[in-house]
């Protein structure tokens, strides 16, 4: 914890408040899989296919999506509906 206070010190980094997030427009992926319906990893894909522009500040960091970017995306119908729950031609596996 020292160490990370010492860093932050050092490089002038502003320590995060509550709500910052927010106040920039920004979501997680998370967040944008419950707005849309369907799971995190299909958000995922969106991103990797390019119809969700997001950002990461470096490999394996958490993605950050900005609201409007996923509004844009829904309005323009790119992003997926959620799956049917009910398709009369699936066949139902029962296992006993």
């Amino acid at each position: 914890m020292r160490r990370i206070c010492s860093l932050r010190s050092h490089h002038a980094i502003a320590v995060y408040r509550e709500g910052e997030r927010k106040d920039r427009g920004e979501v997680s992926v998370s967040e944008v899989a419950v707005v849309l319906g369907v799971t995190p990893t299909t958000v995922l894909r969106l991103i990797r296919l390019k119809k969700l522009p997001a950002t990461q500040a470096c490999v394996s960091a958490p993605w950050i999506l900005h609201r409007a970017d996923v509004e844009r995306c829904m309005a323009e119908r790119n992003c997926p509906a959620p799956p049917p729950t009910v398709d009369s031609a699936q066949l139902v596996l029962e296992i006993p």
